[in-house]
């Protein structure tokens, strides 16, 4: 049973997609076990099973991983998702083209410095593509990453945002820190 999955990416990553002499396309493929059809006329892509395709979620994961690179991941990025634990969002922004630019300026921040703090304090990969702003991570990196992005599109200061990010990363530094704590001695 042949299985596939449409999607459409925008022309402009279709570069991206297939790479120098097609290289990151075919390193898809053989990693997914998939088939990879691009159309670079209008941006369509095809992703099917092949006879070799052992796991049929592949072309799912396939999917996403080209979904990725068209929503402005790099290859790099996009093959986070072939671990089970790691997903893709995308936050729809919406208004007028100036809010939106507004609020893309927000989240990416001086020199990117916005979105490079999200990323380190959450360890999630943030996209800022179009309207829309996608994250790559597990459920916790991406609903830390979604909330310090959905204050700054509700308007919250930046550093209201970085004091929520610094309690996320002390917190995430903790953790490691409660599995070796001694318990307490009961007393007799």
């Amino acid at each position: 049973m042949v299985i596939d999955s449409h999607i459409r990416i925008p022309k402009s990553r279709i570069g991206v997609l297939i790479g120098k002499k097609g290289e990151t396309k075919s390193d898809i493929e053989s990693i997914t076990q998939v088939s990879i059809l691009v159309n670079s006329e209008d941006g369509s892509v095809i992703i099917k099973s092949t006879p070799n395709t052992t796991d049929p979620t592949l072309v799912l994961k396939a999917r996403d991983i080209v979904k990725a690179i068209g929503k402005g991941f790099s290859a790099e990025k996009a093959l986070y998702l072939l671990d089970d634990d790691i997903f893709l969002e995308t936050i729809e922004l919406g208004g007028t083209k100036s809010n939106i630019k507004r609020i893309k300026s927000r989240i990416i921040g001086e020199k990117g410095k916005t979105r490079n703090i999200i990323e380190s304090s959450t360890d999630a990969h943030v996209s800022v593509f179009g309207n829309q702003v996608t994250l790559i991570g597990n459920l916790e990196e991406i609903n830390n990453a979604k909330e310090a992005i959905l204050q700054l599109i509700q308007g919250s200061r930046h550093s209201t945002v970085y004091r929520y990010l610094e309690q996320i990363r002390f917190q995430s530094k903790q953790r490691p820190l409660r599995i070796w704590k001694e318990p307490p001695l009961e007393e007799d």
